[in-house]
């Protein structure tokens, strides 16, 4: 089996189409088509059913295409991979989520040249629930997830962060020391959407129905447009963590959440570094860096 084949096989799953396939890959029909009956028979599986519309992908077929991604990611990868291993140094692939505060990534980053000076630190950024596809696929060696993940081979808290709202300067809110669900009883508010971190969306709710106390809520997936999406959707107040509003609300006042008694008022968002078993040499030394740069109590 040669890359070329597989690459031949994803163009068709994506277009669902030899004709459409062949054009895009400036081959003819015929010869996509050979192509294709090799690979099926080589691997075994037919992996196309073919239609008067097209083609759509078998179970199979569809296994193959989603592990054609792992494949292709760590061709793009050998220009990197021989630059850096030239350099005598082991390269680490990293993921993390929206929100971490930048200075704790730069003391990490330095702290690993200065301690391991043997890894070489490359980051890849993406949500809790593509991090974890990314570790399982061996695309990152660690994850940095906004959840403690179930059938990990190895995890640690690295961080709690608090939960806080941003408002406009000209808001009543902006002059309080601390900002309590009540206070945001019949405003709306914008929160991270689900898959950003997972399952806030539905921690969130449940603490404002626990407090008695209704919002209009917006959730939306933070980017740089985020105090757009904001300004646009008019609403009162943003819940985030510091780093988040200092990130996408500079102009705006950040207040944070008075702790209440009951643990479900708990609405800090925490981060486990994940990663892989048996880990190498070179990871262990990095969750050792790691270890010494978190801040599991926030």
């Amino acid at each position: 089996m040669e890359l070329r084949h597989l690459k031949y096989f994803a163009k068709v799953a994506q277009l669902r189409s030899v004709s459409k396939a062949a054009i895009a890959l400036n081959i003819t029909q015929p010869a996509l088509s050979r192509q294709i009956k090799d690979l099926e028979r080589e691997v075994g599986y037919i992996l196309f059913d073919r239609t008067p519309r097209g083609v759509t992908v078998t179970a199979a077929g569809a296994g193959l295409y989603r592990h054609c991604e792992t494949v292709f990611a760590q061709v793009d990868r050998i220009p990197e991979v021989l630059r850096t291993a030239s350099q005598n140094r082991e390269m680490l692939h990293v993921g993390v989520p929206q929100g971490l505060p930048y200075d704790w990534f730069l003391g990490l980053l330095q702290a690993v040249d200065v301690q391991v000076p043997t890894i070489a630190l490359t980051l890849h950024e993406a949500t809790t629930d593509e991090q974890w596809q990314m570790l399982q696929s061996r695309l990152v060696d660690v994850a940095l997830l906004h959840r403690e993940a179930p059938e990990a081979g190895g995890s640690m808290l690295l961080m709690k962060q608090a939960i806080g709202v941003a408002v406009k300067a000209d808001s009543p809110l902006a002059r309080l020391a601390e900002v309590g669900l009540a206070e945001l009883d019949g405003l709306s508010v914008m929160a991270h959407a689900v898959g950003e971190i997972a399952a806030e969306e539905i921690r969130l709710r449940a603490a404002a129905t626990t407090a008695g106390v209704t919002m209009q809520w917006v959730f939306r997936r933070f980017s740089e447009h985020s105090g757009l999406i904001a300004v646009t959707s008019k609403v009162d107040a943003v819940l985030l963590t510091e780093s988040s509003a200092a990130r996408h609300l500079p102009d705006w006042v950040w207040t944070p959440v008075r702790a209440e008694r009951d643990p479900s008022f708990d609405l800090a968002i925490r981060t486990w570094a994940t990663w892989n078993e048996p880990q190498t040499a070179h990871v262990d030394a990095l969750l050792t860096v790691m270890r010494a740069q978190a801040r599991p109590r926030g």
